[in-house]
């Protein structure tokens, strides 16, 4: 069995290796409306629009993108899309977890 202090000093060393706070006091549905935040953030940034970034990942429309930056009807992006999403926009994947 593994001691707390080895999982502290665990979540301590994953979250350098990850470049963000392990966020332990988070539910999964706060940790996707971060990320859908996130992901809207950065394509701001970036002045894509919705549709532009939802065809250029090979969709029709901007559902997946809207729906997943606000958690619509419990919907939010799955590693594959944060993948392609941080790809297009030009970042490291990690900052759509950082609060």
């Amino acid at each position: 069995m593994i001691g707390n202090s080895t999982i502290d000093k665990l979540t301590e060393i994953l979250s350098l290796i990850a470049g963000c706070t392990i966020m332990q006091e988070i539910t999964t549905e706060q940790l996707y409306q971060v990320v859908g935040k996130n992901v809207a953030k950065y394509r701001n940034k970036k002045n894509m629009s919705q549709l532009n970034l939802s065809m250029t990942m090979g969709y029709k429309s901007v559902s997946v993108i809207s729906s997943g930056e606000i958690c619509y009807k419990g919907k939010h992006f799955n590693l594959e899309q944060l993948h392609k999403i941080s790809k297009i926009l030009e970042i490291d994947i990690t900052k759509f977890f950082k609060e």
